[in-house]
């Protein structure tokens, strides 16, 4: 047990120094740079949460929405890919039918901040890609998902 302490305080202060690092390194930055450069999101990769049979987008995710169609709608190399998810809540035809919910609305609130249609790809796979394996009917948050990847095209 007094093992674990030490490993477990070690891996915080790791944590804490990778923390203080990035920020430094942030802070190192001239503000202007990304100013200039415009939005850079390419190869980026986001989840937006859902409650358990739901598609409906929670202020979360849709400010993770306002952020990838900003950069998308500024910059004509990339594209986005919309996957949804769902747990194992639930019959396979339902969830199914659930993460198509999900994805469009994804899709639909993406469109709606100004990304072009042509530039959004959209799928689902209900309960069949699972992020943390779970038994039949076990509720996982971090399975209610849409992924969202932006990537820049080539060119």
């Amino acid at each position: 047990m007094h093992q674990s302490t030490k490993i477990l305080r070690a891996l915080v202060a790791t944590l804490a120094l990778a923390t203080v690092a990035g920020c430094a390194e942030q802070a190192a930055s001239p503000p202007l740079a990304a100013a200039e450069s415009g939005p850079e999101l390419a190869g980026a990769w986001y989840q937006v949460y859902f409650d358990t049979s739901s598609s409906e987008i929670n202020a979360r995710g849709q400010s993770i929405v306002k952020s990838v169609a900003y950069v998308i709608a500024n910059n004509d190399t990339t594209r986005v890919t919309v996957i949804g998810k769902t747990d194992r809540v639930g019959a396979p035809p339902a969830n199914m039918d659930l993460s198509q919910r999900r994805a469009n609305a994804v899709r639909d609130a993406l469109v709606a901040a100004g990304v072009p249609a042509d530039r959004i790809d959209t799928s689902w796979t209900g309960e069949g890609n699972q992020e943390v394996a779970t038994a039949n009917s076990d509720a996982e948050q971090r399975n209610r998902v849409v992924d969202i990847t932006v990537v820049k095209l080539p060119g």
